[in-house]
Parts: structure tokens; sequence; C-alpha cells
């Protein structure tokens, strides 16, 4: 071998260890890096020497199983905040805070109060707990709502992200293609793409497909474009407030949507998928359990008027003698003292109907009258009020409405009839006028109306609008029978929180030991009613029942989110792990490498430094 050859042989050789110590020193400066891959020098033939041509480690299967792990985590952990933080809120059935607890204290303390109705103070505990039976379903509400907005802004907080993510991707591939073009090292600008990546399926699920020149297209994992040759625009309009029927905007990927229930191609994962699926989907239907759980509420304590809907005429004066010309008495001249007048061919006639199917035909009239007053010309409101009752007792229907319907003067004198029931086909009554008997003269006895049901009313539980969603949020406990609110605790004994027209104590019969309605209000708590299917629990069922599976329900969302989210973080970090070892730096293997480099090194300089010696020692025989 010529001096010359070995000079450029020694020389190579020591550029190329150089290189490959170079290398192995930005291996050990980036081990602690998780977005660095090992960069491998190779050893290349050229030019009667050697040189080296730099790659990186990669794994491309790895890398994006890391992409689909990352873009899952976040999704399950972005519902799972959002699930904790309602489940914080509302409590579980063991905590005494959530709807299905305090609705059990209320049904406790109506049946204590039932046994005892002469207390107020036990009316005032019921009463307490449905003010805090409210209170846990307008908080329940409000942070449906609040948890709802928090997702909105993290959505908005998100796209933001992309967009800028976006940005970087497409300045750091112009980097990696025109590298590739003219052949320069581009092994740190890959890492820079990929920690980009990385960063971008924390968002949005994404696919990527790698194209000629080291180039790469971005979708979404749905399929829509997000970077092809260039970065598409990502929009969304944030929600200022959210209330019971607000409708958040839907994420646009290039003006294609990409969340919401009218997006033909959603997102699956990515932060995106779980703050949308938490905004648009689990938070409404908790929101519309707890409604459910309102309506039933209102509609257990409705309470039932006493007359017959459009139920009208003259008033008298209860429990006196009339002193005027009413409807009771038409007969009667201006004046007269005490009485209605059924002398002559003077008839009421009328009929009383149940939707229960009960029934009975009232006549009352000269003859019906003989036995029960002095005067059939003069005929007190008691006796009247008497032979209806009478009437009802002996009538022999089919479906007789003995015992359970009776004729009253209410506390404006007004002739009412009360039920045995609260609500139901029991308390729906009928009040029709009969066409009177051939020959009678018909006497109106205070009433109209043909047909129709007894009104309702909202009693115990109230509310601006009783019947539309968000239910739960407006829900109240009517400040007539609050005591905080100046009401009268004994009207949830009485009836009569809507109006006097509503009692079921009717002032005839009111006594403090009137335990009726209270066992009614628990019984209707207690019993059977529909709910609608849509809110993912039962269909029927008690309202304890579906209050205790509504917190069950979310209980079970939030194990769930939070298996999930275990589930894709054990993922996560095994394909992190996989890949870490695929294509990460190892400190032992880089220090062995460097050793032997330093060697390779050492052999190189005492080569160039024999060549030089016999160099020295030929130019001196020369001279």
């Amino acid at each position: 071998m010529g001096l010359a050859l070995a000079l450029n042989s020694a020389r190579t050789s020591l550029a190329a260890t150089s290189t490959q110590i170079a290398v192995t020193a930005r291996n050990t400066a980036g081990a602690s890096d998780p977005f660095y891959t090992r960069k491998i020098a190779n050893l290349v033939a050229a030019g009667g020497g050697s040189a080296v041509s730099i790659q990186r480690a990669t794994d491309t299967a790895l890398f994006d199983r890391k992409l689909a792990g990352t873009s899952s985590v976040a999704a399950s952990e972005a519902v799972l905040d959002g699930l904790t933080t309602l489940q914080n809120t509302l409590g579980d059935t063991a905590d005494g805070t959530s709807p299905a607890a305090r609705l059990g204290a209320l049904t406790a303390a109506l049946k204590i109060a039932a046994n005892q109705p002469d207390d107020a103070a036990l009316a005032r505990s019921a009463v307490d707990r449905a003010r805090d039976l409210a209170a846990s379903l307008n908080a329940g509400a409000d942070a449906v709502q609040t948890v709802r907005a928090q997702a909105d802004a993290g959505l908005a907080d998100s796209v933001t992200r992309i967009n800028d993510l976006l940005s970087q991707f497409e300045a750091a591939n112009r980097i990696v293609t025109s590298g590739t073009g003219a052949g320069t090292d581009v092994t740190d600008a890959l890492d820079d793409r990929d920690r980009i990546l990385a960063g971008l399926s924390e968002e949005i699920g994404i696919s990527t497909v790698v194209r000629a020149g080291n180039d790469i297209a971005i979708y979404t994992d749905s399929g829509v474009p997000l970077f092809e040759r260039g970065a598409r625009k990502v929009s969304f309009s944030p929600t200022a407030a959210f209330a019971s029927g607000t409708t958040g905007a839907a994420v646009m990927v290039d003006g294609v949507p990409v969340t919401g229930a009218a997006s033909p191609m959603p997102v699956h994962s990515g932060r995106i998928a779980g703050l949308a699926e938490l905004r648009d989907n689990l938070a409404i239907r908790y929101e519309s359990q707890l409604d459910a759980i309102a309506d039933g509420l209102v509609d257990a304590f409705t309470e039932t008027g006493l007359y017959a809907s459009g139920q009208g005429g003259s008033v008298v004066a209860a429990g006196t003698a009339l002193t005027g010309t009413s409807v009771f008495r038409p007969l009667a001249a201006p004046g007269t003292a005490g009485t209605a007048d059924f002398s002559g061919t003077n008839q009421a006639a009328f009929t009383l109907t149940l939707a229960d199917g009960s029934t009975a035909n009232i006549v009352i009239d000269k003859a019906a009258m003989a036995a029960r007053a002095a005067d059939p010309a003069k005929v007190t409101p008691a006796e009247f009020l008497a032979a209806i009752n009478a009437q009802m007792s002996a009538d022999t229907a089919t479906t007789p409405l003995a015992g359970k319907v009776t004729a009253f003067l209410d506390v404006s004198g007004r002739l009412a009839f009360a039920t045995d029931a609260t609500s139901g086909a029991a308390a729906r009554l009928t009040v029709g006028n009969l066409a009177a008997t051939p020959g009678a003269t018909p006497v109106n006895i205070g009433f109209s109306t043909a047909s129709g049901l007894p009104p309702r009313a909202a009693g115990l539980f109230t509310a601006s609008d009783v019947s539309s969603a968000g239910l739960a949020a407006r829900i109240r406990v009517n400040g007539s029978v609050d005591p905080q609110q100046g009401g009268d605790v004994t009207l949830l004994r009485d009836g009569g929180i809507a109006g006097t027209g509503y009692q079921s104590n009717p002032a005839s019969f009111a006594g403090a030991g009137f335990p009726d309605r209270l066992r009614a209000l628990s019984t209707a708590l207690a019993a059977d009613r529909a709910f609608d299917p849509s809110s993912d629990l039962a269909s029927n069922g008690t309202l304890q029942d579906f209050a205790s599976a509504s917190t069950g329900w979310l209980s079970a969302k939030r194990q769930a989110a939070t298996s999930e989210s275990n589930y894709q973080s054990t993922l996560l970090a095994r394909a992190s792990t996989a890949y870490s070892n695929a294509t990460g730096v190892n400190m032992d293997d880089e220090t062995a490498t460097t050793l032997e480099l330093e060697r390779s090194y050492t052999a190189s300089a005492k080569l160039l430094t024999v060549i030089n010696d016999l160099l020295k020692t030929l130019m001196d025989a020369v001279r």
C-alpha cells in the first residue's frame, strides 16, 4: 500500500469514526427525551475510503399503535373527568345528598307526619325534606350544565391546539421532504414530526399515510383529511352559556362536522371525541333522568280540584241560611230567609261519574226532600247536602259511587264534591246536568258544565314551567306551604296548596286529625309510573326505584369510564414500552459502542502517526 493511499484511508477512517462518535453522543444526550429515536451511523464505501449514512431506528406499526392508544386514553379521561364532577356533586345511593337518598327521606317524613297529622312540626319536617330534595335536583341540573360548559370550553381549547399543531407539522414536514430530496440528515426533523403527531393524537384520533419523499398525509380516525400537502382548517364556535335544550356546536374539519348527531364521519377517539360524548350524550341523558324525577314529584304531589272543569254558578255562604236570591233558591223572593225552593215541580237533576266508571244519578225534588226538610220550599244547605249524599249511598248502579264521593259546601259556599282519592281515575269526577223529569221545572244548582275532569294544579312541588325539559333546574317547593316563604305547612295535610278549590280536608270536615292526604301522598310516591325509555333506565317502576337507578347509572358509567381509562392507559404504556425498546436509546449499548469507536479512533490515529513518521523519514532522506 502506498503512503498516499494509507494516508487517505486513515483520514477517512478518522472522519467516519468521528461522525459515529458524534451520533453516539447525540443518542446519549437524547436518551431522556421520550420522542427521541436512536440514530444509527452506518459505514458505506466511498471513493476508496468510507463514509457514514445516518438513519434512525423506527417501527411504524408500534408508533401507529402508540398514537391510537394516546387518542383512546385522552377520550376516556375526558369522559371520566366529567362524570367524576357529576358524581362528586350529587353523591351516590349511600350518600344523604343524592336525589335518591333525599327522596327516601321525604317519603319517611310523610309517613311519620301521617301518623301524627296534628303535629305541625312533623309537617314542617316533611316540607324541609322536600326543599332538600328540590335543592338536590337543582344542584344536579346545574352540575350537568357546568359539565357541558366545561366540555364545550375544552373543545374550543382542543381545536386551538389542533390548528397550532397542524401549522407546526406543516413546517416540520417541509423540512423533512426538502431534506430528503437533498440527501441531508433529516432524522431530528422526523423526530420533531413524530412529536407533533403524538400531540395531535391527544386531541383527535388520527391515521397517517407515508408518501413519496417522506411526505405524510394525516386523516382523522373516521377518514376526514387533516393534512394533505397543507393543513386543513379546524373550526369550532363555543357556546356562551348552557341551559336545558342548548345544543352545542359541532367541530368542523375543512367544513365537515366530525362531532354531533349530524356528523357523517364522527371521530371515535381523542379528547374531542370524549368531550363531545360527554357534552352531547352522557350529560344530557343524566339531565333527562333528573327531569323525570322532578316530573314524577310534581305529578305525585299534584292536587286535584273539587269541581269538574268549567264548573261555575253563583256562590252561597257556607254553613249559614241563605240571605239573598241565588241559584240554590231560584224561586225565592229576594231577602227571604234561608232556603232553596223545591216546592211544586222544581227539580235538580245531575249525574256524577268518576273516571274509574263509578256513577250515580241524583234527582232532588219535593218528594226527595219530604223526609229531610220541614218545608220543601225552604230547604237549608245542610238538608240539601244530606239528600244528595243519601242518594249516592242508596244508588244501585252497576258500579256504584257509594263511599267514593261526598257532597259538601266549600269554604266559599259553592256546592262541591270530595273524592276519597287525590289522584288517578278515582279522583277524576265529571259532573253533568241530567234532563229534568217531564213536567218538572229544572233548577240550576251551581254548575253548568256538561262534562270534564277536575283541574289539576301543582301542589308541594312546582316550577315556573312544569311541562318542558329542564324541570329539575326549576323545581321548587310551593311558597304557599313553605314556612321559609311565609307559607302554611298545614296545607300539606289538608290540601289546598294550589288554592281553596283544591282542599282535600274540606272546611265542613276540617280537623287537625286528618291523615288521608298525607297517606295518599305516600301512596302516590310509592306507586308505579311510566318513564321515558330514552332515559336509559327502566320504563316502569316507582319513583324511588327510578331515582336509585339513576344514581346507580351515573356510578356505573363512571366505573365503566374508569375501567376503560385504566385499560387504555395500560395498552398505551405497553405500546410505549415496546416502541421505546425498539427505537429508544440504551445507555449500556451506547457506552459500549463509544468505547469500541474510541479504540477504532485510536488505531486510525496511530496509523496516521506511523505514516507521518515514514513521510518524515522519506523527506529527510531526500534532503
